[in-house]
């Protein structure tokens, strides 16, 4: 009778501990009998099922925005750093990733969709060569700026750099590692974008929220007239969604960033939006409409939309929405002519 009762203490004990401390015991119960004990399935399953949901739960517990996904495993970190790790991080635009890439899949490269630019190495300053951007740009200081916030692959910036190589330098910002080095390689290698863009078109990687100041700057200051503003023209065209409402906080167009670009636009200086989800659009424009003082929505009406592309190059992404005959809502602002108060960085 008290071998028994010890066996139903053993087995109710197995179902709310570790499966380890259940591999324990069970043994422990062999021990007591003599002979193996044949233990339930159930058993091992409420065991398995329970630790699981623990599990869960502290990751969601880790998570400061309520969620968790493959994006916020790299955030993990950034949330309990460790004392002088940050020495031991490098930007993620630093290593050759499309070559180790292709090496392991057949020369295949899936760029990912989404990454989490709230993660701590997105967080981190890019990494430029001292002489940028006269090593890239072959006239700095009569050409005005081009910037493509966003560029992905480079489709959209190489083809209106190709076909306008005398209007502008051309700039491409974009946040995924793998998308910005595919967008390098397409310029240095295809002879088609490298012969007519090399010398007036150059992309880097970066967090545009934690780089763009810093850029514009550096290309500022390499302007010989820096009374002369350089930056002519901005574009933003389909960036993430982050359709979660938890991960709003992950767009792209910020109130830093709205007020980081008047710093450097000359009056009449344009910045041009595009989205196929229409929340997207209404976001980045209410936060430029909030900034009326610099930049003055071209349709006031805020349930209307500019009609078309300003470019007259649409991205791929555009050529697939169009493809599907789906609709694209635009918008327009201009720089006015108020000077920026640096009491508003």
């Amino acid at each position: 009778m008290g071998i028994l009762l010890q066996l139903i203490m053993t087995m109710a004990l197995m179902s709310l501990l570790r499966p380890s401390s259940a591999f324990i015991l069970r043994s422990a119960g062999r021990s007591l009998l003599g002979r193996p004990v044949a233990l339930k399935p159930s058993r091992l399953l409420l065991s398995t099922t329970s630790n699981t949901s623990e599990s869960s739960q502290s990751n969601k517990s880790n998570s400061n925005d309520g969620s968790y996904n493959n994006d916020d495993k790299e955030n993990k970190t950034s949330r309990n750093p460790r004392p002088g790790l940050e020495d031991d991080i490098t930007p993620p635009w630093t290593f050759d990733l499309l070559q180790k890439k292709r090496s392991r899949r057949n020369n295949v490269v899936r760029v990912r969709q989404h990454v989490n630019p709230l993660a701590r190495r997105f967080q981190l300053a890019t990494i430029l060569t001292d002489q940028w951007p006269t090593d890239v740009y072959d006239d700095v200081s009569s050409k005005p700026l081009f910037l493509d916030i966003g560029v992905g692959k480079g489709g959209f910036l190489l083809h209106v750099a190709s076909q306008r190589p005398q209007e502008y330098n051309y700039l491409g910002l974009e946040i995924r590692p793998l998308a910005v080095q595919f967008a390098k390689e397409r310029l240095q290698t295809n002879p088609a974008y490298s012969v007519p863009c090399t010398g007036h078109l150059d992309f880097v990687g970066c967090n545009a929220n934690v780089d763009l100041g810093r850029l514009l700057n550096l290309y500022r200051e390499a302007n010989d007239n820096n009374n002369n503003t350089p930056l002519a023209m901005v574009t933003i065209q389909f960036p993430d969604p982050h359709f979660k409402a938890s991960h709003a906080k992950r767009r792209v167009v910020t109130p830093e960033l709205v007020r980081t670009l008047p710093q450097f636009m000359p009056p009449g200086g344009k910045v041009f939006l595009q989205s196929d989800v229409q929340t997207v659009l209404d976001d980045m424009r209410e936060r430029f409409r909030e900034e009326s003082m610099y930049f003055t929505d071209q349709v006031e009406d805020i349930s209307s939309y500019y009609p078309d592309n300003i470019i007259g190059i649409p991205t791929e992404r555009e050529v697939s929405v169009l493809k599907q005959d789906l609709p694209v809502y635009r918008a327009l602002f201009v720089r006015t002519e108020t000077p920026f108060d640096e009491n508003d960085k």
